[in-house]
């Protein structure tokens, strides 16, 4: 079908071809991205799972280490409450044997009134006895959190006095409510005893390293600070590279923030193969192609089957469908709207002398006109031959709809040019009909009003608008 004998309210654009090419083409590339970054996300999303898992399996095993670990300290507390003191050959005794099996402790530390009195072991560790916990800012947040809380409190990785990188424990001593024959109502605080750990040993056994398993790892929150402390292990940038996270609580309050990243970085182990990318950009190109030829094919369909092919506007088939949806809304609204069927007066003449290429053109002027006034809820359709009609939706009353019926008389005064140059005048005659909602009408007998009215102006000399008689029903609801 020749593309000019198509609607030409949407068709008669010379450049619509390229415009559908020119979309299509950006469909396609849409759709070749969207392939490619669902690709991407999900080698992503499964290398973030990976890191996840990694990050899981360290803290499982941080918590394991951790428990065992501080179980030490909990023992010798627990002596210190009962006994109310540790003699320095059975603290010695006891520790040692306690720590056996703990080689990632670096020492255990007794410190009544928070300064430590023995420590086990004294070799190598000399230089801490003596310290006063309160004097020393990295130390003294620790042992008031534990003396608050009057629990466990792990503290660091922090810079030892005795040299090195370790993490604390602070387990405060409460002693029993009867010492030594005496009850004490409430018991009364002994001191602290003091865990120290190997940071590097227990950060190599659980796997907390700066790279394992293809993945990257830092660790921040240093002294027990969470995502807002320092990083302690590892690059500090690497938490600018949206890395996956996972949070590791600590006794006492307080958590370690670990990171991990693919070793190549997100883009290079997250990237989709190249034979993917190519493949979806060439399937999406295909089927932008497709679907543009599809779409105006399908819109050629449903703009044939309903609207006219010369002048664009509804034909008889969608107008009888607005006309009929109108008469409903009226009636659910109870507010009238009205009918106008119009006929132009001597258009024969026209066809006769012009030509009906001439003709044609004064049908597709006459129809541009009518659309200019109709508004967004109207209705302007071409029903057959030179007959047109508006379904005025809302209208306040029928001087109302005889106002829009004079506007268009008016219109159509107006010369028509041709494209030869010449100027066809041009007149109309309409007959209006009113359905106000009272009951609803039966699409014929609202036509034949209108047609009967249209009848009359032709009648009484043409160039006018009758009104056509109310109906029936809506003259009775009107009464009433």
């Amino acid at each position: 079908m020749p593309s000019n004998r198509l609607p030409s309210n949407w068709i008669r654009y010379r450049y619509l071809p390229l415009i559908v090419g020119v979309v299509g083409g950006a469909l396609a590339t849409s759709l070749a991205w969207v392939v490619i970054n669902i690709s991407h996300t999900k080698a992503r999303t499964e290398i973030a799972v990976q890191a996840q898992n990694h990050l899981l399996q360290i803290r499982d095993r941080m918590d394991r280490q951790l428990q065992s670990t501080l179980s030490v300290p909990e023992t010798v507390a627990a002596f210190v409450a009962a006994q109310g003191r540790m003699p320095p050959d059975i603290f010695a005794t006891v520790v040692g044997r306690l720590l056996e099996r703990q080689r990632n402790i670096r020492n255990l530390a007794l410190a009544p009134d928070n300064v430590i009195a023995d420590i086990y072991p004294r070799l190598g560790n000399e230089k801490a006895l003596g310290l006063r916990y309160m004097d020393n800012p990295q130390q003294r947040g620790a042992v008031e959190r534990a003396i608050q809380t009057r629990r466990t409190v792990v503290a660091g990785p922090i810079q030892l006095v005795q040299g090195g990188l370790g993490i604390t424990s602070r387990t405060p001593v409460f002693l029993a409510p009867v010492q030594d024959g005496k009850h004490n109502p409430e018991p009364a605080y002994w001191g602290i005893v003091s865990l120290t750990v190997n940071a590097d040993t227990l950060f190599a056994d659980v796997g907390l390293t700066t790279e394992q398993m293809g993945f990257q790892v830092a660790a921040r929150g240093q002294d027990a600070t969470g995502a807002g402390g320092a990083v302690f292990l590892g690059r500090a940038d690497l938490f600018n590279e949206s890395p996956a996270t996972l949070e590791v609580p600590l006794p006492g309050g307080g958590s370690w923030l670990l990171g991990a990243v693919p070793t190549s970085g997100w883009r290079a182990a997250g990237s989709a193969p190249t034979l993917v990318v190519w493949l979806s950009y060439a399937f999406a190109v295909l089927l932008g192609l497709l679907g543009a030829r599809l779409m105006r094919a399908h819109q050629q369909v449903l703009a044939l089957a309903s609207h006219d092919r010369l002048t664009g506007l509804p034909n008889r088939r969608l107008f009888e469908d607005r006309l009929s949806q109108a008469v409903l809304t009226a009636h659910r609204d109870h507010r009238p709207g009205a009918l106008l069927l119009i006929d132009l007066d001597g258009f024969k003449p026209v066809n006769d002398s012009l030509g009906h290429r001439s003709g044609d053109q004064v049908l597709v002027r006459v129809g541009q006109r009518l659309q200019g006034l109709a508004r967004a809820n109207d209705t302007a359709a071409r029903i057959g031959g030179d007959e047109f009609a508006l379904v005025l939706n809302a209208v306040a009353s029928p001087e109302a709809a005889m106002e829009v019926a004079h506007k268009v008389l008016q219109t159509m005064l107006t010369p028509v040019g041709l494209d030869s140059g010449e100027h066809v005048s041009m007149a109309a005659s309409i007959g209006v009909a009113m359905f106000l909602g009272g009951t609803v009408e039966s699409l014929p007998n609202l036509m034949d009003r209108a047609d009967q009215a249209l009848y009359e102006s032709k009648r009484n000399g043409k160039g006018m608008a009758s009104m056509a008689p109310l109906a029936v029903r809506d003259t009775a609801a009107q009464v009433a």
